[in-house]
């Protein structure tokens, strides 16, 4: 009886330890898993982030400043930009929105004055952004294209109300 008794035991044993093989691969398959969910569940918010900003941003901006002939393409020492033009207490002031080294940059000054010798880096960096169009699409009507760090493209329509 005892050497019977002592195979169940190893028996037993091989039960338990292959019971426990199984459940730790399974477990690291889960984390190995849930690691990669997780990686492209963040990615996606980063790439969704950056997107919605840029359109929320540039689309509350021209909102702000929709009045009457207040907002133009221009330029800001070469650099293609949205003008928003804007007077207060009898002074007139420009807000600058370009691209440059690879981010949206907001820059607000008196019309006019000068900021010194490179105004492009002046600015405030809002987001970073690879590349941008600018142009009316009819007379209500400012087209903006976005082209995103990943590559990515975005399209924005946007329709002044005052013009």
């Amino acid at each position: 009886m005892n050497r019977k008794q002592e195979k169940n035991h190893i028996v037993d044993v091989l039960f338990v330890l292959a019971l426990f093989v199984v459940f730790t691969l399974s477990a690291l398959v889960l984390v190995i898993l849930g690691a990669s969910v997780y990686q492209q569940t963040v990615s996606y918010m980063d790439e969704n982030y950056t997107s919605r900003t840029a359109s929320s941003y540039l689309t509350e901006k021209v909102h702000q400043n929709d009045l009457y002939d207040s907002i133009s393409i221009g330029q800001l020492e070469g650099t293609p930009a949205l003008l928003l033009n804007r007077e207060i207490n009898d002074t007139s002031y420009v807000t600058y929105i370009y691209l440059y080294e690879g981010s949206l940059r907001e820059l607000f000054m008196r019309q006019g004055s000068d900021i010194g010798a490179d105004p492009l880096s002046a600015g405030k960096e809002i987001l970073p952004l690879h590349d941008w169009a600018l142009e009316m699409a009819g007379d209500h009507l400012l087209h903006i294209s976005l082209t995103l760090e990943d590559d990515s493209a975005k399209e924005l329509y946007i329709s002044l109300r005052s013009r």
